[in-house]
């Protein structure tokens, strides 16, 4: 039971702006190794991630770059498997590199989720995001700090496996999914009708996710609501405590009512500020996320 656990934070809604990693390594099922370090992401903090996970610009200004510590990366991870919860971390690592030119390094990564999905059914109500699952073992732990949250992946991974009986090999064959979505969505102008829900497509690499979109997106809403489908989220008309990510569009202010946020994205950063685990995209991150060129 080796692998390497992964967890990122980034300083606004690009998935490549990586402010903090975490790796936890584990051997046998134990942990035996972890490095952590702030990134300075050459690029500007919103105010949204700042309440997510505390970090600020003031704090990373003596911090290495990506181009720094990618050797360290590298060496920390070696041969492992890399695990981390949700593909998320995998996007954002690898839009990372690109933006700083370094080389996509060839990983074998597997998402957690998926067997969280596959042994722990009853999360689908609730949400399979990280703190609800640890919940469910009494694991506490400083969520959104990368390395308390890679470390915490681990403790799912380890604890469902052994309940399970499986190795890191046996699930990661049982494990394998088709990145489903088309390669060039079409693009419509105003997004609405705003009341699409539809219901996640199970082999998605985002199956049990819930997502919610608001605003003007350059693809139609019924069009990006499929998208989104095909890649398992399930698509929700508004904002809840159930919710997983936000995908904000373009404003029109007239409709705003004096607000310069539509009232989905001041609930769920609401419901940010409540503790609650939601990141706010922006459509090209979106996109970037499920690896759609835009």
């Amino acid at each position: 039971m080796n692998f390497v656990t992964i967890d990122v934070e980034t300083a606004n809604s690009d998935v490549g702006s990586i402010c903090q990693i975490g790796l936890a390594k584990y051997l046998n099922g134990k942990l035996i190794d972890t490095y952590s370090t702030l990134i300075l992401p050459q690029t500007s903090f919103s105010r949204q991630n700042i309440e997510v996970h505390g970090i600020t610009s003031s704090m990373v200004k003596d911090a290495p770059s990506m181009y720094d510590i990618y050797g360290q990366i590298l060496k920390f991870i070696g041969k492992n498997v890399v695990v981390s919860y949700t593909v998320f971390d995998q996007r954002a690592l690898t839009k990372s590199l690109e933006l700083h030119k370094l080389p996509i390094p060839e990983l074998q990564w597997v998402d957690a989720t998926v067997l969280v999905r596959k042994t722990c059914q009853r999360f689908s109500v609730k949400g399979y995001n990280l703190a609800n699952v640890c919940r469910e073992w009494n694991y506490r732990f400083d969520h959104h700090d990368a390395l308390e949250d890679a470390k915490a992946c681990g403790f799912i991974i380890v604890t469902i496996l052994r309940e399970n009986g499986l190795s890191i090999h046996d699930w990661i064959e049982d494990s394998q999914y088709s990145r489903n979505y088309p390669q060039q969505p079409r693009a419509n102008g105003r997004s609405y009708p705003s009341h699409i829900t539809k219901v996640g497509d199970e082999s998605g690499q985002y199956a049990g996710l819930n997502i919610c979109f608001t605003g003007n997106l350059s693809i139609s809403r019924a069009d990006i609501a499929e998208i989104a489908a095909k890649n398992g989220f399930n698509v929700k008309a508004g904002a809840s405590k159930t919710l997983d990510y936000l995908v904000v569009g373009v404003q029109d202010l007239t409709l705003l009512a004096g607000y310069e946020k539509s009232s989905k994205h001041r609930k769920v950063e609401e419901l940010i500020q409540n503790g609650l685990d939601i990141k706010i995209l922006e459509e090209r991150a979106f996109l970037q996320l499920i690896n759609i060129s835009k």
